[in-house]
């Protein structure tokens, strides 16, 4: 159902829906909590829509250590403690899953969550909405060592109303959820005629895995989420009889391979009818799970030289190859090409951000309002940043990433039956010159370069209502 062709009888009212599965304490948390948020929003008889962009996930972040600190279990305000700089406390969840009660199925169930937000972060909004939007949302901030906001201070403990010690916590915070369902420019009806309500669990991630740095490593740091508040925004339209139809939505579908050599192919078979789009993101694969090291961070692949997107081996959607550029940092081109130590920027890969943007906008470049991809300024996050930058927290980070739009208007590429792949070629010998000191800067067979890339597919779904049943297509 349509609300603006209803807007005489259409009310808009908010819903706040605690956590069905909290405890009396309300506390969510890996070390001493519950790791799995479930909310449940119930059907009605009459047409109920529910606004997925404005949907709102609130609460409260605190991070603790278990040794070291000042006391009560408080970080030491000189540690170094972090939160990856784009997810901020996206950072906390593993995966997110939304499911339809009538239907008693998934829509859509994102893994690896803390990976997919970063680039769509980073690719779809702006450096000013990092400091002012997403700072308040989900305590993002941007990348820069300079003003680099550890959480011992941008996260600071409030005393206000607050027991000292354990009753203590740390900063609110009210963020969107980037669900495709959420996202996709149409009302979800939840009336019993449609989804019959619908279920959303969230299930967040080892501390090991959120809170990082040397000192995080050290003093075992952990964080908790408390006061857990989903505020849903919903149109009620009086008078209307519960109706059919159908409900088209976007879905994110999320897949796993590790790059090990300079020239390799990422082969994967995703099983989807109506491909949008792909999103490709990388970090050094010994980082995950390692306390000292962020494991959201948009890592680098070193020195592209060449990207081949292909569907069952043939070109496509593009019928050439990505060809790079390689430059110095005055916009001359090297002298030696083949050179293996580069400056700032060390790569002319135009085409290849184009289309990453473009990947993530789902539209064309033209369309693209801001994002933080840039060359030479770290406030945001840069490209042209070594494989390991900002692994650590307290050096500035990048924000590379791989992306392509296959059809922004129509009904997608099919990849029901057809292998997807692309063969990225880089530079065995890159190495990056920073004042005057060469570092390495690529993948060359070992475990200490090899890149866990994390593979996003947004495809399109139709759910279709009738009397004989309901028919789900995607």
């Amino acid at each position: 159902m349509n609300r603006q062709s209803n807007l005489a009888n259409t009310t808009k009212r908010f819903l706040q829906l605690h956590p069905q599965n909290a405890t009396s304490g309300g506390l969510f948390s890996p070390r001493n909590g519950l790791v799995l948020v479930r909310f449940d929003i119930s059907s009605s008889e009459a047409p109920l829509l529910l606004d997925g962009s404005s949907l709102r996930l609130a609460g409260v972040y605190t991070a603790r250590q278990v040794t070291g600190g000042p006391g009560n279990n408080q970080l030491a305000a000189a540690d170094l403690n972090f939160l990856d700089g784009f997810c901020g406390v996206n950072m906390a969840i593993e995966n997110v899953t939304i499911s339809s009660k009538r239907l008693n199925q998934n829509l859509e169930r994102i893994n690896q969550y803390y990976r997919l937000c970063p680039s769509v972060v980073s690719g779809a909004k702006g450096f000013k909405e990092m400091e002012t939007e997403l700072s308040n949302q989900s305590l993002s901030h941007n990348t820069n060592a300079l003003s680099r906001p550890g959480l011992n201070t941008y996260n600071a403990y409030s005393t206000v109303g607050a027991t000292a010690g354990q009753g203590q916590r740390g900063q609110a915070f009210s963020m969107p959820l980037y669900a495709g369902i959420f996202n996709s420019g149409q009302d979800i009806d939840l009336s019993s005629a449609a989804m019959g309500g619908c279920t959303i669990e969230i299930l967040l991630r080892a501390s090991t895995n959120v809170v990082f740095g040397a000192n995080a490593s050290a003093n075992q740091a952990y964080y908790e989420l408390s006061d857990l508040v989903l505020t849903c925004p919903v149109y009620e339209v009086g008078g209307a009889a519960p109706q059919g139809g159908q409900f088209s939505f976007n879905s994110w579908s999320s897949m796993f391979q590790t790059v090990n050599s300079s020239d390799s192919v990422l082969s994967l078979t995703p099983g989807l009818g109506r491909v949008t789009s792909c999103l490709i993101n990388s970090v050094t694969a010994t980082d995950l799970g390692n306390q000292n090291f962020n494991s959201s961070r948009l890592g680098s692949l070193g020195e592209v030289q060449q990207l081949r997107w292909s569907a069952n081996g043939a070109l496509l959607p593009l019928q050439y190859r990505l060809q790079t550029v390689n430059q110095q940092n005055n916009d001359v081109a090297k002298v030696n090409a083949t050179a293996p130590a580069s400056f700032q920027v060390h790569n002319l890969n135009a085409d290849i951000v184009r289309n990453y943007l473009e990947g993530i906008k789902t539209d064309r470049y033209n369309k693209v309002q801001g994002c933080n991809q840039s060359y030479n300024s770290w406030s945001g996050g840069a490209v042209n940043q070594t494989i390991n930058a900002g692994r650590t927290g307290d050096t500035p980070q990048g924000s590379d990433g791989l992306a392509i739009l296959y059809d922004a208007y129509g009904s997608g590429q099919n990849f029901s039956q057809r292998v997807w792949s692309i063969q990225l070629r880089t530079s065995a010998v890159n190495q990056l010159n920073n004042n005057g000191t060469n570092r390495s800067n690529s993948i060359d067979g070992t475990a200490a370069t090899a890149q866990a890339c994390s593979v996003f597919f947004l495809s399109k779904n139709t759910i279709l209502f009738g009397g004989g049943g309901i028919d789900v297509q995607r």
